[in-house]
Formats: C-alpha cells, structure tokens, sequence
C-alpha cells in the first residue's frame, strides 16, 4: 500500500491564514495530515491540529484517535485533547504541541543509536505512556520511534509523550453482570511491521504484552540495532525473531534488558503486565550507568565534543555538528513517511474495534459549505482559544548543558519528572 495521502491538504511553508494562524506541515501519513498551529496575536498559544478526511463507509482512524484521548482525560502527563470537530468532508482535532521524535533527532548520532542510559530514560517516560493507555482499556498495536516526542520546551523537553492513536483497539468489555473482563481472542488479525512480536507474526490476536515487545525492540534498535531492521520481507523477519537467542539479540545491550525480555515473553494473552518489574530493570540500568532524568539527551551533546557512553567497555565519541533548520523542518514534516517501523502495515477489521467513540459536532448541517475547507476549521479553531489553557510567559526554554539544579541520579525518585515515579507503577486502576 503506498504511504502517499493523495487527500493531503497541503500548505505552502510559512502560510498565514485569517492573518492570525500561521501554519507549518509537520507531516503527512497515509490517511491524515499534522499542522503545527501558531497564533500570530499570542505567541503562547501553540497547537498541534490533525486533519483526516471522511473516507465514506471506511474506517475513520482519526475518530478511534479522539476516542483514546477523551480515556485519557483523567490520565496525567499525556496527550490532550482541546477541540474536535467534523467538518465535512472532513474531520479534525486539536491537541498537544510537542517536539521532535525520537526517530527525528536520532538521525544526527552516530550510527543512528543512543547510549544505553539514553534508551533507559526513554524507556521509562514511553512504558509509563503506554500504561496510562493500557489502564484506560486500549492496547496499542502499533508502537513506533516515530510516534515518541520530546516536550515541546522546559522540564517536558527531557520527557517523552506518545501520540497517534488510531490503531489503538479495546481489550476489554462488560460482560452481562457489568464486570469489566478481558474480550476473547478474535481467530486471526494483521501484522504490523518490524516491532511486532513473534505470536502476531503467527496471527494472534493481540494484548497488552505486544506493546511491551514493541518496547523492548525499540531498546536494541536505539542503542545496537535490530538485525532485522534491513530486511523488508515479513516471512525471515518472523523466522528471526523466532529463533534468535537473547544472546544474540541483545548484544551490545545492558543485560538487565534481558530479565524484561524474560518477564514479556513469559505473558498470556489475559496477563497483566508487572509494569514495576520493568521499571525496576530500567532503574538498574539508569543506576549502573549513573544517570540523572535530568541530564541531558544524546542528541543535545552532538556538536559539543561531548563523550556520549554507549556502554561499559566502550565509548564513541561524537562530532557530528546540528544539522540546519531547513534540514530539520524537511525530516519532521516527512517523519511518518519515513519510519519503516510499519512497514507491513494492512488494513485492519476495525469492526469491533471502537468503544464508546465520542459524536464529534457537525458544523456542515449548520451553513452552506465553504469552497475553503480552512474556514470551517479556524472559525471553529477561533470559537475554541478560550477553551485552551494559555502558556506562561516565564516558561522558558531549558538550558541543557549548563544546569543550575541539583542534579538527582535515578537511585532518587526526581519529582520533576512524575513520569518515573515508581509509586506509578504499581498502580492497578482497570483492575484486571
């Protein structure tokens, strides 16, 4: 299936729209389009919006993104949801503004790879991400490098958040005496690319542990390489992955790595995770490595003749300079295009896959349809900026490098960053 949006709402770069938006393309996928969203009368204000256009009796993914996020409401330190809306012949929403992705702002490094710490930290920002998702009722399914963000600025800069739900499917339903269980394994389902775990390669159904497969492979991809990244064929991918040893697999790679490869590959489809098991293998390597969430990332060290540790034995030094401005606006804008992590991506029985799907407001029953379909979204994006929380003044961008803070290691829990706490990791809210 080609990755090209051929209902793409494309912008010239730099474009003002009613004099007071300026608009810039972050990306264009398969079925969507990302704007970066600029109020030109309060700099403070900065949005991400999403456009999907309606594709008839098809599924609409970005319907099944606005559902996840409304779950995530109640859950601190994610993604939010500020304003939806469908606009025929098409619907949008608004939401968080991030930073870069993790995909984006590897492509300076070395080889394209983190120090171990490195892949740690993000390891722990993304795996308390995709719990927040598993606690709501929703798995994943298609965890990518190049849906993890950075925040946009200050302490959030050093966090990670995920993004782009669509592909997100219920695990669980009310049975007829209104208990939440576990929904029964459907017979078949699709694969979706190199991060998918050994049992979807064989077609089952999938569950909370797949994301968790996911993450430990973005862990070797970071910081070794998978060895299959290459390879662009499902079946050898499937047969790797089957008969690899950890050995082999996690070569080059921390070894605490391993006791959560063990611990994943040990669940069942109706298992819960031991979410803090991970976190405490995660801190192990944080610890060894003695790193602090508030250091600063690999990609901030590029151009400062700064050692970056890729492991106990051995150090690379870097001396790649920042790529320029123009360089970076061009990756970002084509990020979801460029990451192979979906290679395999296939359409997908979506049938069962909605629960509780918000109705989003229809404008189109209201006033004639507009010849430009932007009016319709800032005449809604201008009826919803008081409903969107202003940004402070003071909030400043983080000096990286030079930190006049006191610089906690990860043996201490940093209440700056409250997505490593651990207490949050022990947590059942769904219960099951």
């Amino acid at each position: 299936m080609s990755k090209t949006n051929p209902l793409a709402i494309r912008l010239a770069p730099g474009t003002i729209i009613e004099g007071r938006f300026l608009f810039e393309t972050l990306s264009v996928g398969r079925y969507s389009t990302v704007f970066k969203v600029e109020d030109k009368l309060d700099s403070r204000q900065k949005y991400c919006i999403k456009i999907e256009y309606d594709r008839g009796p098809k599924i609409n993914y970005l319907h099944q993104e606005i559902a996840v996020l409304h779950k995530l409401e109640t859950r601190g330190y994610m993604a939010r949801l500020y304003y939806c809306e469908r606009c025929k012949p098409f619907s949008f929403m608004l939401t968080t503004l991030f930073g870069k992705s993790i995909w984006m702002l590897r492509q300076n490094l070395p080889n394209k790879l983190v120090s171990p710490g490195c892949a740690a930290r993000i390891a722990v920002h993304t795996l308390y991400q995709i719990k927040q998702i598993h606690e709501v009722g929703y798995i994943l399914r298609d965890l990518k490098i190049g849906d993890m963000l950075i925040g946009l600025n200050g302490k959030a800069a050093k966090m990670i958040f995920l993004v782009d739900f669509g592909m997100c499917r219920t695990y669980i339903r009310k049975n007829v005496n209104g208990s939440v269980v576990i929904r029964p394994q459907r017979e078949k389902v699709f694969v979706r690319g190199i991060l998918s775990s050994p049992r979807v390669h064989k077609r089952q159904d999938v569950c909370r542990a797949d994301d968790l497969w996911s993450l430990v492979y973005i862990l070797i991809d970071l910081t070794a390489g998978l060895p299959w990244r290459e390879i662009k064929i499902e079946k050898p991918v499937a047969e790797q992955k089957e008969t690899i040893s950890d050995a082999k697999l996690f070569k080059d790679c921390p070894e605490e790595w391993i006791k959560i490869m063990e611990h994943v590959r040990f669940l069942r489809y109706e298992s819960r995770p031991n979410y803090k098991l991970i976190y405490d293998h995660l801190q192990e390597t944080l610890v060894r490595f003695q790193v602090s969430y508030s250091d600063p990332w690999d990609w901030d060290l590029v151009g400062n003749n700064v050692i970056i540790e890729r492991d106990s034995k051995e150090r690379t030094s870097s001396s790649h300079s920042k790529s320029e401005q123009i360089g970076e606006s061009r990756s970002e804008r084509i990020s979801l295009q460029s990451d192979s992590d979906n290679e395999w991506s296939s359409k997908t029985d979506r049938n069962e896959n909605s629960m509780d799907i918000p109705k989003l407001r229809n404008r189109a029953g209201t006033r004639p349809r507009r010849k430009n379909p932007f009016n319709e979204i800032i005449s809604a994006l201008q009826s919803s900026i008081s409903l969107v929380p202003v940004k402070s003044t003071n909030q400043q961008s983080p000096t990286l490098l030079l930190s006049k803070q006191k610089r906690l290691l990860a043996t201490e829990y940093d209440p700056s960053f409250p997505t490593t706490n651990p207490e949050e990791f022990e947590k059942n809210d769904i219960g099951i």
